[in-house]
């Protein structure tokens, strides 16, 4: 990121602090926030459900020529970078550190202040582009098609297309989409074919908004045409398939595997997690369902593939248990591989060096040549333990991983690398110790920008002393609890969980010790 977006950042988080004090409202015109029993989570959009509660709640003052703090909520990038830095969840929910939003009004609900967090969870925010540029509205016939017609149809259509590439076939654009070879083309990367060969290059903003269709778009093979996929939903499809290959063994007192299709959770999980596909597809590392052997038809599975792709899947009441036998990829895996090595100058998306992105799961999965349940054939892994500072990652000068940290990620892939996670970990706020509660999660989250020679921002977290200073001058817990005036730690990643910000908080608490 420049040096001008964090000081724009920077700029943004100070006016929040301003213009929440010039804004008011009536409380009097404002709705009763609670008691609202019907919340749905599961279609948490941004123009369907994070827009209108704007509108509700904060356009009368952050809109029109002179919005309040000069924050106006009518422009996506403004909300996104709000959203992105945690300043629009501390503010609605009342945090510490943070204004309370809306002025002089009760809190928005709890459904919808769910809903908000639903929509930053599931959202990747980018850099802001310039305003004029439509982020929000991108669709393929509407803008990636017309970016296409404008550069690359004249030599990739008709009957005898460039390189034999028809780029008026959907399938043909949605295959070089997936493969990375499109946007390796148009942003003129360094090992592809810079396109289009006249010299002339896509604005970034076309560039920003075919990224953005890549990003939001599970690309699948083509239904039957005779196959319904304009109105899947899960009452009225999905339950019908279940129904007919499923439920004959995922049902009753005793369901095969514990799995009770008949709950909607326990589907949802599966589909969040990328088991149902993997089984209803037959992949390589999934049981095949059904057990038959017999596939499901084209038609039902392309119209799971749209059901799951169009859910914003929501965590079961009460979360998902942590296993301590799983080693889980989110709260484990992800960490390690975007601290240590989907870093800027690496192995990041912009930068993704030999083409290797280890920043999500569908990235590093492919890219990182991952086998399922076979961790000495997965690459992801045999560059981890490689002796030969040529091969071995992270490279030198930069720190190798831990024992401990390669023997998670030889546990994740020999558990089958799910795309998984847990929330619902024992958390001991008593027994804190900072070789065994705290220097973990520094080594996890923060160790691998933070160490070597050219340290992320100058700052070093190599030792007990690095880590002492960062806690004395307060940076530490406000970049952690991504207070206001702090920029967010882990860069790109996840907020640390409740449980890891307080076990924080109580060993600065009892005076910093190295014990």
């Amino acid at each position: 990121m420049t040096k001008k977006t964090l000081f724009a950042l920077a700029l943004m988080a100070s006016a929040i602090l301003i213009f929440n004090g010039a804004c008011k409202h009536d409380p009097e015109e404002m709705p009763d926030p609670g008691g609202n029993t019907d919340c749905d989570t599961l279609f948490a959009t941004y123009p369907g459900t994070v827009y209108p509660l704007l509108d509700q709640y904060c356009l009368s003052c952050h809109s029109g020529d002179t919005p309040s703090a000069g924050l106006d909520f009518t422009d996506y990038n403004t909300v996104a970078t709000l959203a992105e830095n945690g300043s629009l969840l501390g503010s609605i929910r009342h945090e510490a550190g943070y204004v309370a939003m809306p002025q002089g009004t009760p809190k928005l609900s709890d459904c919808d202040i769910s809903k908000i967090e639903i929509w930053v969870r599931d959202t990747t925010f980018t850099e802001p582009l310039p305003t004029e540029c439509d982020t929000i509205n991108v669709t393929y016939p509407g803008r990636v098609y017309k970016t296409l017609e404008k550069y690359c149809l004249d030599c990739h259509s008709g009957a005898s297309p460039e390189a034999g590439l028809d780029f008026t076939d959907y399938n043909t654009v949605a295959a070089i989409a997936e493969s990375g070879l499109l946007l390796g083309t148009i942003r003129q990367e360094s090992g592809f074919e810079a396109m289009p060969p006249s010299g002339l290059k896509l604005t970034d903003c076309e560039i920003r908004q075919i990224e953005i269709w890549i990003e939001d778009t599970t690309f699948v093979e083509p239904p039957p045409p005779d196959c319904d996929t304009l109105f899947v939903t899960y009452p009225g499809t999905i339950t019908s398939i279940l129904e007919q290959f499923c439920f004959s063994c995922h049902s009753g007192p005793s369901p095969e595997a514990g799995l009770d299709f008949t709950d909607y959770s326990t589907v949802a999980y599966l589909a969040e997690n990328g088991i149902l596909m993997g089984a209803i597809r037959h992949e390589p590392g999934f049981s095949e369902m059904p057990p038959s052997g017999i596939m499901l038809p084209d038609c039902e599975i392309s119209q799971l593939e749209i059901w799951i792709r169009d859910t914003t899947f929501s965590s079961p009441p009460g979360g998902i248990p942590c296993d301590p036998d799983t080693v889980y990829f989110e709260n484990t895996i992800l960490p390690i591989l975007q601290s240590s090595c989907g870093t800027i100058g690496c192995h990041d998306r912009a930068t993704a060096t030999g083409r290797i992105i280890l920043t999500d799961y569908t990235n590093i999965m492919n890219t990182g040549e991952v086998v399922p349940f076979n961790p000495r054939e997965s690459k992801l892994y045999k560059v981890m333990i490689e002796e030969d500072p040529d091969d071995i990652m992270p490279p030198p000068p930069r720190s190798p991983l831990t024992a401990e940290q390669k023997a998670a990620v030889f546990d994740w892939i020999a558990q089958g690398a799910l795309n998984n996670y847990c929330d619902e970990e024992e958390c001991d706020t008593i027994n804190v110790t900072f070789s065994g509660t705290i220097w973990p999660v520094m080594q996890n989250h923060c160790f691998g920008c933070h160490n070597g020679a050219n340290p992320s921002g100058g700052i070093s977290i190599e030792n007990h002393e690095d880590l002492v200073a960062l806690a004395n001058n307060g940076s530490l817990m406000g970049t952690i609890k991504h207070e206001a005036g702090y920029s967010a730690m882990p860069k790109n990643g996840m907020q640390l969980s409740d449980c890891k910000i307080t076990q924080t908080q109580k060993w600065i608490d009892d005076g910093t010790p190295n014990n």
